[in-house]
């Protein structure tokens, strides 16, 4: 379906939510005199939360949080709460210690109850609960109609914390659900301080649309009585808020304010606590505070890994074995478990991680620590210290600056990282990267001994590659490294786990009928501005985007370029040339900078279109998002190994293995030929049908000003009548150049003067000009250049079998130039045999078909028109409607009935 988006509101969808979360706290703000109101935070954990939900922490014997009751209630009074209340996972312990030694606190816990069937566990925050009644619920929480039938007849006040956050992803959940909860819960956590923003402020729209008719309507189609769980289906629903604190650092930053009549004179009779029991009863409720989207708790798990990095212990194989969770999750954790504990070994990362936990803390450094480490990890003691100094600052300037200082330090030590490796090159008696063949790459490239080496940094090590010391590497990079993936670890768990049911949240929005997620897709390539065919066709994918302002960005990664309209710059942490492949560069990005680039601009389906360091981010942006993810198939990697090495078929084959495993982990993959889309489905690569499309690229328009010029001018003692057959491409062996001088000598023994001129540079042409001695040389040449000689010489000649689709082929045939080529791969989807040129099989078929061609003037006027007809069925907008539609965007009204590629 066709739907006409307004753009500025899709750019806008993160601050459009912050305005109306802002306005909605505004308004709580104002409903209750400050001076009758109490403080609390309902939602916060210490030491005692020891059983966590996540299967993997109960494995790995791991609790939710260390911190200590004391430590908590100190944090909460500081913040100033006026109530004291920790609700920990099904115990109140900490709560009953606190009542033993004589100090005030609202009895509490967050029970995990079952919902049977949906299979799911939900959370449920209860208060003001005896020692007795906390073992009732216990037992009674392995059914939540039980557990809240109970908790309504013994009157205990119950609230449904993040009602759109679950532990687990599940396929079972739906609409129904919540229609459910509507009728069984009165109260409503809208405000958790550790969860998504818009999760947030899909929570308070959707209680906010519960009238009376609906709660009714659901309480009969489901058959449930509201009266059961002490709901008044006429009473507005009452909204509260949470910190859900886990670490000590965003304790009572969030929570509630309860409105208590007379407050100051009630407060001489009655304890806190109970006077916060009957306003939460009562549902005299005002929320506080403010949610970070996934900053804070990107910040508490970065916390939080840091403790697990120094106090996990050894879980136990036997024990792991026994565990309840799939294979995976036992070997996932027996691998986890593992790094973790050698990396204890490690003692300068292990008193990083501390420095870590004490900075976010708000304890900074030793001062003497600075002066203490190599120059190299100043930096990193630099901003530890702003860390703990903004501590003081207030809660935004610490999520703020927390964030900053760990993007500025993953970047730091990806930088040294980088500079490590280049250093070691150099010192490796002159070893370089690009001197490396692709037989050397890929025979060497399973290395399992350096990869444990990297984490363990001990032990032994295979034959080094080169004469690159592989052992004194591994040793400067263990500390850069392990960091760097501890600091991008929470990154992409503290965002996972908030999107974790993402396409439950997309119905959800749509059902809800208001915050719907932005519809755009962020187009991640490792060359844009390069020298080649697939430079050519992603730049002329983003002028139509840029023309029809379409729901996708670019993103590149360059020392130079600036950013346009729908296209991102990122500054590279390092590049590095491959002469041997031409000269593409190598250019490694910054993670952190594109996740946080995809975040802000609202996208919802990330695109790769190279297999390099691109292909990396794009699996990251995948994992951390939880969104679609598309590869677009520029290249068969197989085939050009094929024929440019002499790699026999094991070592083809552990390539062609690399390659399925990495196209196996997107939700599609975009081929430009029909040959192709037949291997990738058969048996050798394995993917489904329904995950391979079809495309295709398209036509750019062609210059209205652009004139023929004379074959004299480009091919000295030439004239019109002289034939002139040409090529445009990058001159390397899997191109079939070498196939050009036995074509043309062929060619010549009936049309001696035919001429050929070839247009292109790379690392077969001096080989070319020795072989095909008469050719004229152009080297490479721009658009305008290319465009002129398509106008003005014969036929296009493309003795290549190794291209996927054929771009120069279409550029020819925009120009009225038909094209000889190779019946394999692109050329055959693009070329009508003998209508507006010819496919063959062979060398002699293809002198056969260029002597027929230079024959017959007729047959070249006939092929001249149908080529330009051909170009005109690659126009822009239907493939680019077609492409979209395939990745699930919407398409703007402009691109309605197109015509689709033929």
């Amino acid at each position: 379906m066709l739907i006409e988006k307004d753009k500025r509101q899709e750019q806008s969808f993160r601050p459009s939510l912050n305005v109306e979360f802002d306005i909605f706290l505004q308004q709580q703000s104002q409903r209750f005199a400050r001076e009758n109101c109490l403080k609390i935070d309902f939602h916060c954990h210490d030491h005692n939360s020891d059983v966590p939900d996540e299967l993997w922490g109960r494995i790995l014997r791991l609790p939710e949080t260390w911190l200590k009751t004391k430590k908590l209630v100190k944090l909460l009074k500081d913040n100033g709460s006026q109530v004291i209340t920790i609700t920990n996972h099904n115990n109140a312990r900490s709560c009953w210690d606190l009542k033993a030694k004589g100090i005030d606190v609202l009895v509490a816990a967050e029970f995990t109850c079952f919902f049977p069937e949906y299979e799911l566990f939900i959370h449920v925050l209860t208060y003001g609960f005896s020692p007795e009644q906390e073992v009732i619920l216990n037992t009674k929480r392995q059914n939540v109609y039980d557990f809240l039938r109970y908790a309504a007849a013994e009157d205990l006040p119950v609230i449904m914390p993040h009602p759109l956050y679950f532990y687990t992803r599940n396929g079972k959940i739906d609409l129904s659900l919540f229609e459910k909860l509507a009728v069984m819960f009165a109260r409503f956590e809208v405000l958790n301080g550790q969860r998504d923003l818009w999760q947030s402020v899909l929570t308070l729209n959707w209680v906010q649309s519960l009238s009376p008719e609906k709660i009714l309507n659901f309480a009969k189609k489901h058959d449930l009585n509201p009266t059961d769980f002490a709901v008044d289906p006429y009473a507005p629903k009452v909204l509260t808020g949470g910190s859900d604190d886990h670490t000590g650092i965003f304790a009572g930053q969030s929570g509630s304010y309860l409105y208590i009549e007379n407050l100051v004179e009630r407060l001489e009779t009655t304890p806190a606590s109970e006077l916060a029991l009957e306003a939460l009863k009562k549902g005299d409720i005002a929320p506080f505070g403010q949610v970070s989207e996934n900053q804070k708790l990107n910040i508490a798990l970065l916390d939080y890994f840091s403790q697990v990095v120094t106090k996990i212990k050894d879980p136990g194989l036997f024990r792991i074995m026994l565990h309840r969770g799939s294979t995976w999750d036992k070997v996932g954790c027996f691998v986890v478990s593992n790094v973790l504990l050698e990396m204890q070994k490690h003692k300068k990362t292990m008193k990083f991680f501390s420095f870590i936990h004490e900075s976010l803390q708000g304890k900074k450094p030793n001062k003497l620590l600075k002066w203490q480490v190599s120059k190299d990890y100043r930096f990193c003691i630099t901003q530890l210290e702003k860390i703990a100094d903004s501590r003081k600052e207030g809660l935004e300037a610490f999520t703020d600056t927390t964030n900053l200082a760990i993007k500025d330090l993953f970047t730091h030590l990806n930088r040294l990282f980088a500079q490590r490796v280049e250093s070691a090159i150099k010192d490796s008696k002159g070893i370089r990267l690009d001197s490396f063949s692709t037989e050397e790459i890929t025979r060497k490239f399973e290395i399992p001994s350096q990869l444990t080496a990297l984490f363990l940094g001990e032990g032994k090590r295979q034959d080094n590659m080169s004469n690159v010391r592989i052992g004194k590497l591994l040793d400067k990079l263990s500390f850069p490294i392990l960091i760097s993936l501890i600091l991008a670890g929470s990154t992409l768990v503290s965002t996972r786990v908030l999107y974790q049911n993402r396409q439950f949240l997309n119905q959800f929005a749509q059902h809800l009928g208001k915050n719907q997620h932005s519809n755009r897709a962020l187009y991640l390539t490792d060359t844009m501005l390069d020298k080649n065919g697939v430079s050519t066709s992603l730049s002329g994918k983003l002028k139509e985007i840029q023309r029809a302002d379409l729901p996708v960005d670019f993103l590149i990664c360059h020392a130079d370029a600036k950013s346009a309209p729908h296209l991102h710059v990122v500054r590279p942490i390092t590049e590095f040339e491959v002469h041997r492949y031409g000269e593409q560069k190598i250019r490694i990005p910054d993670l952190m900078e594109i996740a946080n680039i995809f975040y802000a601009g609202g996208y919802d389906r990330i695109i790769c279109s190279t297999e390099g360091p691109m292909a990396a981010v794009s699996l990251f942006i995948q994992q951390m998002f939880n969104v679609p993810s598309y590869f677009f198939m520029h290249t068969d990697w197989v085939d050009f190994i094929k024929h440019t090495t002499d790699l026999n078929q094991y070592e083809r084959d552990r390539v062609r293995r690399l390659m399925r495993a990495l196209y196996n982990r997107y939700d599609g993959v975009f081929v430009l030929n029909s040959e192709h889309k037949d291997w990738l489905t058969g048996h050798e690569m394995q993917l489904k049908e329904e995950k391979v499309f079809l495309t295709a690229h398209h036509t750019q328009p062609r210059d209205v000003g652009l004139h023929k010029v004379s074959k004299a001018s480009i091919i000295p003692g030439a004239n019109d009548d002289t034939p002139v057959l040409f090529i445009a491409c990058r001159l390397s062996k899997e191109k079939g150049i070498l196939d050009l001088p036995e074509i043309v000598e062929r060619a010549k023994k009936r049309i001696p003067k035919l001429r050929i001129v070839v247009a292109g540079s790379g690392p077969a042409q001096e080989q070319l000009k020795q072989i095909l001695p008469d050719a004229i040389f152009l080297g490479w040449q721009n658009k305008k250049q290319l465009a002129a000689l398509y106008l003005s010489l014969d036929l296009f000649v493309f003795p290549s079998r190794f291209d996927t689709f054929g771009n120069v082929i279409l550029e020819a045939f925009v120009h009225g130039m038909p094209a000889i080529a190779y019946n394999c791969k692109g050329p055959k989807d693009i070329i009508q045999h003998n209508k507006n040129g010819y496919l063959v099989d062979d060398i002699a078929g293809m002198s056969s078909k260029i002597i027929e061609y230079f024959l017959h003037s007729d047959i070249q006027r006939n092929m001249q028109k149908n080529a330009l007809q051909r170009a005109s069925e690659y126009q822009a907008e239907p493939i680019m409607q077609q492409f979209l539609q395939d990745m699930g965007l919407e398409l703007p009204i402009m691109y309605n009935n197109q015509r689709t590629v033929a």
